[in-house]
């Protein structure tokens, strides 16, 4: 496969130091991202010769830590791979239901295509792909369609693809399968927010399991899966990211991982709303995804995955910081990790200056909901250059933006206490 990428160091003073960038040309969906003998996959919708949207190629990433990231050549060619090459989603065929092995490494399927869903398979790892049956559509869903997503049901050991449609409205198709080839209709679930890049999670609950389904906007629900019909009782979705989120926003058409040790759920969004002079959009931080109860319900919590840690170069710690209807600078640098532990008793308003005001108001966090825990609240943000990932009380609160960085400025509106600061200089990715 080709590598149509010119040389560059990654440092273009806007290009994220460790949010993964395509090295040139334009960059959106992820796709498919799995974890396959020890090296994280990640494919993503990709013009690798323009700066905008254009003729959609599979663009293909790796990792052995989900940190450092290396490009690999284009992974979907539309001058080898037949039909519109959008998102998709792919699994690892460990046991070779599709009889596709030939050699020592299990067969990996992805799915693409729109009005109509063509696989391919790699025998090489996830490197390369061949085409199934001449591009033959395994299944067509009525109206418009795109983004097949193909899960696994340990239940009834069958596996399952959701797949975006617009025929009678927005909503999704479902499909089942025992080959990974052949595919029957289900059923349908249908909802006006339940628009493009569908994704179903099962995610560990009380000794048991739910079933989050998710749009491209991270807007959710959760319910249960039969085998064959997804239920929910939700009447209205919550959001994953808690920002205004549409294609090309700083948060869009997130997917998990698949086949990850240990049952771990990890999430990774495109950002669109950053560029340079070779490269348009960047991945967001992947992100560990959790379900939890709430006093509002089930909610999924996001975190950023452990590993960034293995970035910290320097930390500096302040304690009892004290701000009174006041501004206290912070020097941070424009590549950092913040942690703070915030005693809110006192304050009307706090303000996290970064490029962006992170402002803490009427316990609301930027208009998402955070309530105080014995008075405080805790935030998580990680600033690299022109992104920013904002978490707050251990994942309830997620959003994600591309900005411009400033000075670390805390502004008081009343009194504040911030009980524990900590900021942790991080390295680049780049190699």
């Amino acid at each position: 496969m080709t590598f149509p990428y010119p040389a560059t160091n990654y440092q273009e003073d806007n290009r994220g130091q460790f949010h993964f960038s395509s090295r040139a040309g334009w960059m959106n969906d992820v796709n498919a991202p799995l974890y396959y003998r020890g090296v994280y996959h990640l494919y993503y919708q990709h013009a690798p010769n323009s700066l905008v949207w254009d003729t959609m190629h599979w663009g293909h990433a790796t990792s052995t830590d989900l940190v450092h990231w290396t490009q690999q050549p284009i992974a979907l060619d539309p001058q080898v791979h037949p039909g519109d090459l959008w998102s998709g989603g792919g699994v690892v065929d460990l046991e070779n239901v599709s009889g596709l092995k030939d050699g020592d490494h299990d067969p990996i399927l992805v799915y693409s295509g729109t009005n109509g869903v063509t696989v391919f398979y790699s025998l090489d790892g996830g490197n390369t792909f061949l085409t199934y049956a001449d591009g033959k559509k395994v299944v067509t869903p009525g109206g418009t369609s795109r983004d097949p997503k193909v899960f696994r049901d340990p239940v009834s050991e069958t596996w399952g693809m959701v797949v975006w449609s617009d025929e009678g409205g927005n909503g999704v198709d479902f499909y089942t399968s025992i080959n990974l080839l052949d595919w029957t209709f289900a059923s349908r679930y249908s909802a006006d927010w339940l628009f493009e890049c569908p994704n179903l999670i099962r995610m560990p609950l009380d000794d048991d399991h739910r079933w989050v389904l998710h749009a491209g906007s991270g807007q959710y629900v959760v319910g249960a899966w039969d085998g064959t019909t997804y239920h929910s009782e939700w009447t209205e979705p919550q959001r994953i990211n808690q920002t205004e989120t549409f294609a090309g926003a700083g948060y869009y058409a997130a997917l998990t991982f698949e086949n990850v040790p240990n049952g771990r759920i990890v999430s990774m969004a495109w950002q669109g709303e950053n560029k340079g002079s070779i490269w348009t959009g960047n991945a967001s931080v992947p992100v560990d995804l959790t379900l939890h109860h709430t006093d509002d319900g089930l909610r999924v919590f996001s975190t950023p995955i452990p590993e960034l840690a293995s970035l910290r170069e320097s930390t500096q710690t302040w304690e009892n910081l004290t701000v009174e209807d006041g501004v206290q600078q912070i020097p941070a640098g424009s590549t950092y990790e913040l942690e703070a532990t915030v005693d809110v008793g006192q304050v009307t308003r706090f303000t996290l200056k970064v490029g962006r005001d992170v402002a803490y108001q009427d316990q609301r966090l930027d208009g998402a909901e955070l309530r105080p825990v014995n008075g405080r609240i805790k935030l998580h943000l990680l600033v690299d250059r022109d992104q920013l990932d904002v978490f707050g009380n251990d994942g309830a609160v997620y959003q994600s933006y591309n900005v411009r960085p400033a000075e670390l400025e805390l502004v008081a509106e009343g009194r504040v206490v911030v009980e524990q600061l900590t900021i942790h200089q991080l390295a680049s990715i780049w190699r």
